[in-house]
Parts: structure tokens; C-alpha cells; sequence
């Protein structure tokens, strides 16, 4: 089959920018997504060449490179039976992934569903013979500064100053959170910055985690690189306690005023451990049957970390000094139910955690 000039193109260019694009620094990037739909002829699971132009011209418009996930989920109309609008559906959600493949996007990056006529949109049957094509990919967030600044984060031992892997939190002020890690030396990346007001955390397993709220006048500073070296005290657990009934609104970090009891048993654990320091956990329920993508997974993330920092503000606000307190997003990722059964599984789910902690 002879392939088009504007395919050849296209398939050059995201394999030369694969393979030879290493910028010398990194950059904070914003997951996005975005739908997309190609239609079939009745009975048909061929990509027609339009469609595939279609195709092709959305992917030139997000960059092939940028690309990190694509769902494609097949469907039919309500002809025939169901069980044969199945099959077919199926078929149109593999020829779909042929056409991007034959594009050059990795297979790897494509994920496959199919409905049959079970999600019919439209009373024009022909809208219904579909692929729906779900495109996550990373937008270069902007600088605000001019000119440009950028920053490196390193993160130490307090005591032996060895350097420690460690998650980086990027919190700028009205706008989403961004995640990075050091490597085992310790070191980060070296990001953009995308505004002037931020504050960093840094946290690692069996340490304490430690924030860092940006200077101003270091914006000012006549140097277009800023690296701050984090220090994090290595403690052991001493006590452990769970609070099951401290809710919040949905997708928010704003506490329920039901919760106000259980805040109140939270903040006299605190007043009888006055010395200990604090570590608290958000956790959340996301059953692991559910769709996860990377942007739900950076949602869970932030949200948790968000919800753990409402808590710690609380006691803040109610007497408890900044300096015992830490507080950290745990996601999905330790839940005592992975596949919930009972609302009451989920509410364990999503729970918070405080560790009293004992630096060594």
C-alpha cells in the first residue's frame, strides 16, 4: 500500500524528535486531554482515507511527541443484533489502532475498548458508527517570569548529609500541582519556573518531610538558575491512628462541618503528644477496577496531598505548631480494600492517617 506524503512526513518527524530531541533542561508540563472521533460507513471497520487525514492532522496539532496514553473505544450503530455490533465494534477500535500505528505512535501508548451499540449518541445512525480516540498528552506550561528562572531541588540526609531519592511537590499559587522526583543523587531535574509564589515539599520514605516556601527577593537574584538543597530528618514511628469519619466535599480539600467531632478527638491525640511529631496521610477510594490514566492519577495524587494539607492547617489554625506537623498524599496507593465491596469498605478507603514520629 503506498502511503501518502503526509504520512511519511508525519511518521519521520516523530521518530527523529524521539530519537534525538534531549533538551538540556527539563520542563514542568500539565497533563491534558481531548476527544476525538472518526466515523465508519454502515457495516464497515475500514479507516477511510478522509478519516484518516482527519486523524492524522489531529495528531500533527497535539505533537506525536507529546503524546503519553490514547484510549480508543469502538462503537456501532443499532443495526443488526447486539451481539454481532460487538464484534464489529471491536474490529473498528483495532483498525483505528492500526491507522495510528501505521502513523508512528508506539503501541504501547494505546489502550482498546469496545461497546457495541450500547452508547448510541445520536438519533443519526451515522454519528454512531464511530471510534472514539482519547488523547492524553503533556502541554509546556509557560513561564510567567520574564526573563525565564529555573530551579533544581536537592535533597540530603540532615545528619550524615548523604543524598536521599526523595518526591518532589511543586505547589504554585491557582494552579494544578506538579510532581518530580530526585534521583539517587539526590538531585532533581532542572525545571521552569511557572510563577513567583511557590512552595516545595519534599518527602521520603522513613523521613520527615519538609516544605520550603520560595523567597521573593530570590526572583530578583541576577542568576538564571536557583537550587535549594533540602534537608530531611530520618525518624521511626511511634504510634499510629486512623480517623475514618473526617469527610470532604466532593473533588474538594474543604472539610464536611460533620467531621468537626473527629477533629476535635485528632486535635487532643495532638495536645497529649505535644513533643511527637506529626506525620499526616491522606488516602483515598479508587477501587483498582476503575479506569486510571495519567491524568487521573495526577488528579488522586494532588487531591490527597491537598486533603492531607487542609487537615494540617486545621491544627495550625487551632494551636498546634507548623514546625511538629508534616503531611503528605498517599493517593490510591494504600488502600486497605483495593476492590471495595460495602460503602463501608470505601469510607475505610478513604481515610486519614496520623503517625507520631521520633526523629533519630
Amino acid at each position: 500500500m503506498r502511503m501518502s506524503q503526509k504520512k511519511i512526513s508525519l511518521i519521520l518527524w516523530i521518530t527523529m524528535l524521539t530519537l534525538f530531541s534531549l533538551p538540556s533542561r527539563a520542563q514542568l508540563y500539565s497533563l491534558t486531554s481531548t476527544d476525538f472521533y472518526i466515523y465508519f460507513d454502515s457495516d464497515s471497520y475500514v479507516v477511510s482515507p478522509e478519516q484518516q487525514d482527519l486523524l492524522t492532522s489531529k495528531i500533527l496539532q497535539i505533537g506525536g511527541t507529546n503524546i503519553k496514553e490514547i484510549y480508543v473505544e469502538g462503537h456501532t450503530d443499532t443495526f443488526a443484533t447486539a451481539q454481532y455490533n460487538q464484534v464489529l465494534a471491536s474490529k473498528r477500535a483495532q483498525s483505528t489502532v492500526q491507522a495510528l500505528v501505521q502513523m508512528g505512535v508506539p503501541d504501547r501508548f494505546i489502550k482498546t475498548e469496545s461497546f457495541g451499540e450500547s452508547q448510541v449518541i445520536s438519533q443519526n445512525q451515522k454519528e454512531n458508527r464511530r471510534a472514539k480516540i482519547f488523547f492524553i498528552y503533556e502541554t509546556d506550561n509557560k513561564s510567567r517570569l520574564s526573563p525565564p528562572k529555573f530551579i533544581v531541588i536537592k535533597t540530603i540526609d540532615k545528619k550524615t548529609k548523604k543524598p536521599i531519592n526523595a518526591s518532589i511537590g511543586f505547589d504554585y499559587k491557582d494552579q494544578e500541582m506538579r510532581f518530580a522526583t530526585t534521583s539517587k543523587s539526590g538531585i532533581s531535574g532542572t525545571f521552569e519556573m511557572l510563577g513567583e509564589e511557590l512552595k516545595i515539599s519534599a518527602s521520603a520514605v522513613n523521613y520527615l518531610s519538609v516544605y520550603y516556601d520560595v523567597p521573593s527577593s530570590d526572583i530578583d537574584k541576577p542568576r538564571d538558575t536557583l537550587v535549594y538543597t533540602l534537608e530531611l530528618a530520618k525518624v521511626k514511628i511511634t504510634g499510629s491512628f486512623t480517623f475514618n469519619n473526617i469527610y470532604f466535599f466532593t473533588d474538594t480539600d474543604e472539610i464536611k462541618p460533620e467531621s468537626t467531632p473527629e477533629l476535635h478527638k485528632l486535635l487532643a491525640l495532638l495536645q497529649r503528644n505535644s513533643v511527637s511529631f506529626i506525620e499526616i496521610q491522606g488516602h483515598m477510594n479508587y477501587p483498582l477496577d476503575r479506569p486510571m490514566n495519567a491524568i487521573q492519577s495526577q488528579y488522586n495524587k494532588e487531591l490527597s496531598y491537598k486533603r492531607a494539607k487542609a487537615i494540617n492547617d486545621y491544627l495550625v489554625r487551632s494551636g498546634v505548631d507548623q514546625k511538629r506537623l508534616t503531611y503528605v498524599g498517599m493517593s490510591n496507593s494504600r488502600m486497605k480494600f483495593k476492590f471495595p465491596a460495602s460503602k463501608a469498605q470505601e469510607d475505610q478507603n478513604k481515610r486519614v492517617e496520623i503517625y507520631t514520629l521520633k526523629e533519630i
